[in-house]
């Protein structure tokens, strides 16, 4: 039996478990800095820490990521897709926590940062802000990471899924594009979707797009309603 869309494609990727860790060292160095964060955040609410301890580690992961792939090339992408996403079965696993933990987080900030008639929390309204932004940004990154191991494949060589026009051989800035038009518009672009597994990964983070977007739209709307 094949394995599953969301399920390692080679049983040769499976390696030891300090291997594996360190072939996701920015991951597990973000989610290390995260809980140092959490642990040593003070006197503070427990969800108040959590918060911000995930954009302490989220935060990390994003500039870490970014900076890898402004300076990257095809040949780099190649080399690194594998590398750099972060496992096939977790990705979207992640992705939807981070959907759960900031949508929690916006109930959680707002509520407490107190509501109309109420003396406004400013600080709390900024943390859940934040925790939305950071989120989205870590979603959409994580997948782009994603896409480009999908179409580059393990070995390096290009397994397709995606047909980005006059573009053969895209790099990370054509899977940025891809990623982040779906994460704000819930839509594809001109990059046509030609595997089943894409089209999977696609619905999955239109989804989330969507959820993110409207969660987006319900905090500015508290937000107006708590400084009126």
């Amino acid at each position: 039996m094949s394995p599953g869309w969301w399920q390692p494609e080679d049983a040769g990727m499976r390696r030891p478990l300090w291997r594996m860790i360190w072939a996701r060292k920015r991951l597990a160095l973000s989610a290390l800095l995260g809980a140092v964060i959490f642990a040593f955040a003070g006197r503070l609410a427990t969800s108040t820490r959590a918060l911000i301890g995930w954009n302490a580690g989220a935060g990390l992961y994003l500039v870490w990521s970014w900076f890898d792939m402004l300076r990257a090339d095809v040949g780099d992408v190649r080399r690194r897709a594998a590398e750099q996403d972060e496992a096939e079965w977790v990705v979207l696993g992640i992705c939807a926590l981070a959907t759960i933990v900031s949508l929690g987080a916006i109930g959680l900030e707002l509520h407490a940062a107190g509501g109309p008639g109420q003396e406004v929390d400013a600080w709390r309204l900024a943390l859940a802000a934040t925790t939305i932004v950071v989120s989205w940004l870590f979603i959409h990154t994580t997948i782009t990471l994603h896409y480009a191991r999908l179409f580059y494949g393990t070995g390096g060589k290009a397994v397709g899924g995606l047909d980005f026009p006059k573009t053969p051989a895209p790099d990370y800035a054509d899977f940025l594009y891809f990623s982040f038009t779906i994460g704000a518009a819930a839509q594809t672009s001109d990059v046509a979707v030609t595997s089943r597994t894409m089209r999977r990964v696609v619905l999955v983070q239109t989804i989330l797009a969507f959820l993110f977007n409207t969660t987006v739209l319900a905090l500015a709307i508290n937000i107006g309603a708590s400084l009126s």
